[in-house]
This record gives C-alpha cells, structure tokens and sequence, in this order.
C-alpha cells in the first residue's frame, strides 16, 4: 500500500516510522481508529517518538516503537499506553473495528467480529458468499 493510499491519520503515523524499516502498517482498517488514539496518546507523552514496526501477530496488535532516537530512553508510561493498545486489539475487528473475538483460520489466528469471521471462512474455504 502506497502512503497516499492510507487516511490521513495513519500516514501521520507512517510518517514516524524510522528510515531503516518499510513504510507499512501490517494491519487491517478495523485497526485504524485505535492506531489513531495510540498515536495521540503516544504523540503526548514523547512527542518525538520512533515507530519501527506495526504489524499484527498471531492475531495482535505488535506496535514496536521508542520514545525518541535514543536508544536508552525508556519510558514506562509510554510502553504501557502501548502494551494497553495491544490488549485492546485482542477484541476488535480487525477489518471493521467492531467487538470481536480470536480465531484460528487454517492456522492463522484473527481478530474478526462474526460477520467478518463467516466472510473470511467462506474466503478461505473458497466459498464465494
């Protein structure tokens, strides 16, 4: 995905993302709105901050991310807001942003509200519903 393709909030967050790593969030649009909080708190407490990498994994937010360039900086409060953001995750849809639950799909694990779940299953089982 192109940055121009993401809304503006998450090219924002792009934008921070350090020189040495792609320029991608590894997420599904439901995940958006709380990358946009996540930003904003973050933004807040280290207004400098580093995002190296932010994928999902195993069905989770990863956000990896420092408070500045320095290497030494830590910052529990920063890590918290991150490690918050990352539980909250575990029960959003990742396409939609709807409450959701984990699943287990062919051995990939998602964040998906029913309907999404049900479309994903068709999806994958090569059902065209």
């Amino acid at each position: 995905m192109e940055h121009s393709d993401y809304p503006p909030d998450m090219r924002r967050l792009i934008d921070r993302i350090a020189p040495a790593w792609p320029a991608l969030l590894d997420v599904g649009p439901g995940w958006y709105p709380l990358l946009a909080r996540l930003d904003a708190r973050l933004s807040s407490i280290a207004p400098r901050y580093i995002l190296q990498q932010c994928k999902s994994k195993f069905g989770s937010l990863s956000f990896y991310a420092s408070p500045s360039d320095d290497p030494s900086d830590y910052n529990e409060e920063f890590n918290g807001t991150i490690r918050a953001a990352e539980w909250e995750s575990i029960e959003t849809c990742e396409e939609c942003g709807a409450p959701g639950a984990q699943y287990v799909i062919h051995l990939w694990v998602s964040t998906l509200c029913p309907e999404h779940h049900k479309a994903r299953i068709a999806a994958v089982d090569g059902d065209p519903r």
